[in-house]
């Protein structure tokens, strides 16, 4: 199998189509060979004028084992992995035959940046300003120096620019103010969480 095998590009669903995580190509290959719990989704579209896919436009989603995966024709933009003997499509999506449930993210331990960031809706937290992750960053709302922890309810997601103006400062030192109380976040479905479309493919389950 060629270096592509480490892409992270296949989207795992359960067995009634719901998003519960994504993988690598190696990890999909050999899921499909062990057996027939899991199967590919071969995903077909709308061709335009010029005989290319329009990846809006889905004409049907077929759930395809091994055995019959690896004689789908190759298309023009297909990503492929080669064995010693075949030339294979990718598998993009699988789905998993037997498995039902949903998998919950648990917020547990030392919250990271993404954690936050994803708690916070991306926003700053005193001026509830859009934020992008170059230029997002934690606070201490109770700075280090002063005590401050690294728990839920100490952080809280601003910009690089207004914590370091902050610095070692109390809010109420220098006039910020929170615009919500931070807590520990509920648990949520998993799939909440994959927001970012690493294939085409993924545009028909991830909006």
């Amino acid at each position: 199998m060629n270096d592509i095998s480490n892409k992270a590009c296949v989207l795992k669903l359960n067995s009634v189509w719901q998003i519960v995580g994504y993988g690598i190509i190696a990890d999909a290959v050999v899921d499909l060979v062990a057996g027939e719990s899991v199967k590919a989704l071969d995903i077909q579209y709308d061709m335009d004028e010029n005989g290319e896919p329009d990846f809006n436009k889905t004409t049907a989603m077929i759930p395809i084992d091994w055995e019959n995966w690896i004689k789908l024709p190759i298309r023009s933009w297909d990503l492929v992995i080669h064995s010693s003997r075949l030339t294979i499509r990718v598998p993009t999506i699988t789905i998993a035959k037997n498995f039902h449930r949903m998998p919950m993210k648990m917020w547990k331990g030392k919250p990271s940046k993404d954690a936050i960031y994803i708690r916070d809706s991306g926003r700053c937290q005193y001026t509830n300003k859009p934020l992008n992750k170059n230029i997002a960053t934690v606070d201490h709302i109770i700075p280090k120096s002063k005590g401050g922890s690294d728990d839920w309810t100490n952080l809280a997601l601003t910009s690089k620019e207004l914590n370091s103006k902050k610095g070692n400062a109390l809010n109420s030192e220098i006039g910020l103010k929170l615009i919500r109380t931070p807590t520990i976040p509920k648990p949520i479905p998993v799939s909440q969480l994959i927001k970012e479309i690493r294939h085409p493919d993924w545009k028909n389950f991830i909006q």
